[in-house]
């Protein structure tokens, strides 16, 4: 019988791989632990996370788990991937395109991130090529956004996410997805994800949030 939910944050940022974070990855953990939460993803901007790193994290955090993704910028909107450890992700010039149909190919996770952050429409034509997710709340997602994003996530029957989208350590703990049981590994955890085995939650309140797709 399982003692709790899992709660896995799947967009924080760690000052050695994005120059706007403001806390290193073992302080990220260290937050991400004491919030209560039972992974993360990290995230950075165009970079991977270092194996060594990783594998270090994992060995000193164990049962916590640290997985390893990066966010991409493609078309004027922001994208969080994980499942995949590829170098070619760390392009700066990638198409959304050429972007989700290689994640397609490579049997990735891509979701869209904060949307509605800088544009008052997604600038991305995720119509024509649908992310498997889409970031309902994070701190960095508008709140009146909400229903809109709900409307997109419906009509692409693409499944709701709720991140941290931490920058510094204080913001773990704010919004996570449920799971009922924690992925042993990078592709287990895309794999979970695609198959929308999750919901969303948040250290604040209810927010009801429950995906369909």
């Amino acid at each position: 019988m399982k003692s709790h939910t899992i709660k896995i944050d799947l967009h924080v940022h760690s000052s050695e791989r994005s120059n706007c974070a403001v806390a290193t990855a073992e302080e990220q953990v260290r937050a991400a632990v004491a919030a209560g939460l039972d992974a993360i993803v990290f995230t950075d901007h165009h970079r991977l996370v270092d194996a060594n790193q990783l594998n270090d994290l994992n060995a000193r955090y164990a049962p916590f788990r640290i997985f390893g993704g990066i966010e991409i910028t493609a078309q004027g909107e922001d994208f969080i991937l994980c499942g995949l450890n590829d170098a070619a992700l760390e392009n700066r010039a990638w198409n959304y395109a050429d972007l989700w149909q290689f994640v397609q190919q490579k049997n990735g996770f891509l979701a869209l991130a904060h949307p509605f952050r800088y544009h008052q429409q997604i600038a991305a034509d995720i119509a024509r090529f649908p992310p498997h997710a889409i970031e309902i709340c994070s701190t960095n997602t508008p709140p009146r956004a909400a229903p809109e994003i709900q409307e997109i996530a419906a009509s692409l029957k693409i499944s709701l996410l709720c991140n941290s989208d931490a920058h510094a350590p204080e913001r773990l703990g704010s919004y996570y997805n449920i799971f009922d049981e924690l992925p042993p590994d990078d592709a287990s955890l895309a794999a979970a994800l695609k198959a929308g085995r999750f919901q969303c939650g948040s250290g604040f309140k209810n927010i009801g949030v429950k995906n369909t797709a």
